[in-house]
């Protein structure tokens, strides 16, 4: 005892791990009447301490770092050994989603008991991780662990949160052989599971036994049936609910009206509600944001103007599901002005919110809103989760910012956060618009690793991307990789080989999807029907554009007569393709009149292509592609005081014409070049390689086309701006960064014209022979009703300076 030096009065004062060493010198076999009373103070003195850490504990929501604090104390003083503090251990770990932790403390526990890994199951199931806490009841049964009733409610939950029916009959069917079926809460449980993994039919076979059928297992059966979209079966099973005494509640008009939603009966969903109101039930905050969905989708701006009122009304503005249902229906509605007002006039926004508002202002084409907002939230502090980075991904590769949208997938992971198989889709298309190669294995790569390939929606992009960036035989690797294909799969490789103007494998493919069960939609036609429109298959184009109608019950959309109007086009039938357009059952929208100004340029049409022109003038008033279409077709016939007229008329309007744009790929990093273009650093260079190209091209024989050149300057300068389109730069630009026998990715924003290139003794397609003969060019033209931008892949070999400049007078203006 002398040598603590510590006397029992002051026992209250010590340390604990003081007391824990006071404790140790006793004498292990009792001692003298003083050092008995001494211990049994001290032991008192410990079990206080306990009680008061414990107490601690559980009044506290302790962060990681502090949960370890914790664990290190425990293991420093010796309590770790202590059952009930271990088992709170157990649970701040599961909290704080630590699960390789929480597993690790469970193997330190001797014997765990039901008690311990209970605490895990629920935690993890309460925090949504399903997936864990069905590991942790695996291994509870494999340790010989008995469960009881109050833990199969968490365990059938986790299966519904998967969700996985297999694994939920399994627990069903222990729940049975340990005698808890029959108990009114694994019951209700389980009916939730099996309509949560839409096994209706075991569903509703279990409500039939159920001794006690309350109002809450009535709703769940309801809303199950309207989340299938079995309306009417809804609508009877409310009829035989009220036959049985019970009234339908809120909570049961909600659970229909939120099912139609899901199932895509917006229609149904609201007419639910104006039934709900009719009679006589007040719609509550939940049934505002249950309808507010369908009506966006629907885009009944008047109802979601009358529900917005009516939230005024009832105070429902505070709530933050409602204040998103309402950002979200406004921004599909195209009604920026009150999105913002009722963003701005929340209190607290939520998550939810400020994903519903940068999701809307890019659906409404403000995208640099958005990013604007999304940065100063960030800036703000507020903890973005994957669907804010996700929607943000999605709205710049929506809207022509792809470079943003790689640049934030990068971010993103330096936040640490995982992309999902949402966010891989989002992103692939941005790699595929700017022929983003590297980036676009990466993502591939990325699905590989974390097995989210398997998806279809994955799968899917994955095809688009390879295409888009000049790579079938990849995209089509892809493609038979996958395990399963749905119609989003076989739509993705059609439209790769349409794109690359392969007309025959895309209509063999559209007939082997069909003998395997899957049904072409509007999108397969345009698919067939732009790759017969490239190929110039008149006779096949129009057999697919009746049989479209005629067999499969599809009525033509705007898309597919604009494919048609390029067919025509294509084959020299202006006149017939006009005729087509005028005769119409819809009113043609600006990518069919766009079909034919741009067929009106190729051929020098000038009176259809001024019809067509005055059309678009009308539908898009601030697209300067249309003027610049039209002042080329002017210009090509000499008409040069027509051309400065609508000039004039661009000016008048403010409109300016886009600079040509295109981006190349050199050493895994994306490089952008204007045309015009003089900060570039090595602008110099690129001209004096253009230059050196130019010199050899006409000692070979070839001289440029000037006719090509649509402005009235002398021929010297003619020969100088056909240097300066964006393609040849990026082009010139890659040869001068790359070693001999490297390939070339460009992607170019506007379309390409292919045969600029003039020879006196060889003709052009025999030019085009002696490039292809050399290097494997793949020109991939966009579909004819998207005036958009094309790739250029230039693969293998190592070219002389002649070819390498008839591939510019070949394939670039």
């Amino acid at each position: 005892m002398d040598t603590v030096g510590v006397r029992p009065k002051n026992f209250k004062y010590l340390k604990f791990t003081n007391l824990c060493r006071l404790i140790s010198s006793f004498h292990p076999f009792g001692g003298n009447a003083e050092e008995v009373a001494l211990k049994s103070q001290a032991f008192h003195l410990l079990d206080q301490f306990e009680h008061n850490l414990l107490q601690h504990l559980n009044s506290t929501s302790a962060s990681e770092s502090q949960t370890r604090q914790v664990h290190a104390s425990l293991l420093k003083t010796g309590l770790f050994n202590n059952a009930r503090l271990t088992t709170k251990l157990l649970s701040l770990y599961a909290n704080n989603l630590c699960f390789g932790d929480a597993n690790l403390v469970l193997d330190s526990i001797p014997d765990p008991d039901l008690f311990c890994f209970s605490t895990l199951i629920h935690a993890f199931s309460k925090r949504n991780h399903p997936a864990q806490a069905l590991s942790i009841f695996s291994r509870m049964l494999a340790d010989g662990v008995v469960p009881d009733s109050f833990l199969f409610p968490s365990v059938v939950k986790s299966c519904a949160g998967l969700p996985c029916l297999e694994a939920g009959k399994q627990v069903h069917g222990l729940a049975f052989v340990f005698g808890f079926s029959l108990d009114l809460f694994v019951q209700s449980s389980l009916l939730h599971m099996y309509l949560k993994c839409d096994d209706i039919r075991d569903a509703h076979k279990l409500f039939d036994g159920l001794p006690q059928r309350d109002l809450v297992s009535w709703s769940a059966l309801i809303a199950g049936y309207s989340n299938i979209g079995r309306a009417d079966e809804a609508k009877e099973l409310l009829s035989e609910m009220r036959k049985t005494g019970l009234a339908p509640n809120n909570v049961s008009w909600n659970g229909m009206i939120s099912g139609f939603n899901r199932s895509g009966l917006y229609a149904k969903a609201m007419a639910t509600y104006r039934k709900m109101h009719s009679q006589g039930f007040l719609p509550d905050a939940s049934s505002v944001s249950s309808v507010l969905p369908a009506i966006a989708d629907l885009e009944e701006l008047n109802m979601g103007i009358q529900i917005h009122s009516y939230v005024v009304k009832q105070g429902f503005r505070s709530d933050k599901c409602v204040a998103s249902a309402l950002i979200n229906m406004y921004g599909k509605c195209c009604c920026a002005l009150e999105m913002s007002q009722v963003f701005d006039e929340m209190d607290q926004r939520d998550i939810g919110a400020f994903n519903a508002f940068v999701t809307g202002l890019s659906r409404n084409g403000l995208v640099d809103n958005a990013l604007e907002v999304f940065r100063k939230c960030k800036g703000k502090g507020i903890e973005l989760n994957i669907v804010s980075w996700t929607s943000m991904i999605a709205s710049c590769s929506q809207n022509g910012k792809d470079i943003d949208a790689l640049d934030l997938f990068r971010e993103m992971q330096l936040e640490g956060l995982k992309p999902n198989s949402i966010t891989i889709p989002c992103l692939l298309p941005a790699c595929g618009n700017i022929a983003a190669l590297m980036h676009g294995k990466a993502a591939h790569c990325f699905s590989l690793r974390t097995g989210i390939f398997n998806d279809v929606y994955v799968g899917s992009a994955l095809v688009d991307m390879y295409a888009n960036c000049g790579k079938l035989q990849l995209s089509r690797l892809c493609f038979d990789k996958m395990p399963t294909r749905n119609l989003v799969c076989w739509n993705a490789i059609m439209s790769g080989y349409a794109m690359h103007g392969k007309a025959k494998e895309t209509i063999e493919l559209f007939h082997i999807m069909q003998r395997n069960g899957q049904k072409p939609d509007f999108i397969s036609f345009t698919c067939v029907l732009s790759a017969c429109s490239q190929n110039g298959l008149t006779d096949k184009g129009w057999y697919y554009f009746n049989n479209m109608s005629k067999e499969h019950g599809i009525e033509a959309r705007l898309e597919h007569y604009a494919c048609m109007v390029t067919l025509l086009s294509r084959a020299g039938k202006l006149e017939d393709a006009y005729s087509m357009i005028k005769d119409m059952p819809i009113e043609p929208d600006a990518c069919v009149w766009g079909a034919l100004l741009s067929s009106c340029r190729v051929h020098n049409n000038v009176s259809l292509g001024e019809a067509s022109a005055k059309k678009l003038f009308k539908l898009e008033p601030r697209n300067p592609g249309n003027y610049v279409i039209l002042s080329n077709i002017y210009a090509s016939k000499g008409r040069w005081d027509e051309v400065d007229r609508v000039r004039d008329m661009m000016n008048q309007k403010g409109l300016r014409k886009n600079p040509g744009c295109s981006w190349i790929e050199v050493k895994n990093k994306l490089h952008m070049l204007l045309a015009g273009d003089k900060s570039h650093p090595q602008r110099e260079k690129i001209i004096e390689k253009l230059n050196k190209l130019s010199m050899e091209m006409k000692r070979a024989g070839y001289f440029p086309n000037m006719s090509f050149v649509l402005q009235d300057v002398e021929e010297q300068e003619k020969e100088h701006i056909l240097c300066g389109h964006s393609e040849k730069l990026a082009v010139a630009f890659g040869l001068l960064n790359t070693p001999p026998g490297s390939s070339l990715r460009e992607r170019v924003r506007q379309r390409v014209v292919k045969s600029v290139i003039a020879n006196p003794s060889r003709s052009e397609a025999a030019a085009k022979d002696a490039v292809e003969a050399v290097w494997d060019i793949r020109y991939n033209d966009t579909k004819p009703f998207d005036r958009g931008s094309s790739t250029i892949t230039i693969d293998d070999g190592k070219p002389n300076a002649a070819t390498q400049f008839l591939v510019f007078g070949i394939l670039f203006p």
